[in-house]
């Protein structure tokens, strides 16, 4: 198996278990996370955002790992989308500040698979380069 396969298997498991665990025990979750469900509409789109989105992630990853010319395309995502997690959640941490241990946790989690990814993404595109 090649570091980009691996890369984002690995991204589609972390993805389908932190679905899994957010379906099973939302408010248990939401609370670990920092969240308070105030109402309905509140599980409602935590539901919505962590677990149905993390699943659709979930699968088109394990889709751009097995079929191998979506690949690259499933490397940019996780790139694209952790640059900006790890911006804002950067920014927002630094502004709001007084975060608790497990934002750092996720955090760092967040930016050893972006800077993965980043890495990845460099290596892929000197190998393309260097093949045409």
């Amino acid at each position: 198996m090649n570091g980009l396969k691996f890369y984002l298997l690995l991204n589609a498991f972390l993805y389908a278990i932190l679905t899994i665990w957010c379906l099973v025990k939302p408010a248990g979750t939401s609370h670990y996370l920092g969240y308070d469900f105030l109402n309905s509409s509140g599980k409602v789109e935590y539901l919505s955002i962590y677990v149905g989105l993390q699943f659709g992630f979930a699968v088109f990853l394990a889709l751009c790992a097995f079929y191998g010319n979506l690949s690259i395309g499933g490397l940019i995502f996780c790139v694209s989308i952790y640059l900006g997690v790890m911006i804002t959640r950067t920014c927002s941490a630094l502004y709001y500040g007084n975060v608790s241990a497990v934002t750092f946790y996720v955090g760092a989690l967040e930016y050893a698979l972006g800077i993965w990814g980043i890495i990845l993404l460099i290596l892929s595109t000197k190998e393309h380069v260097i093949l045409e």
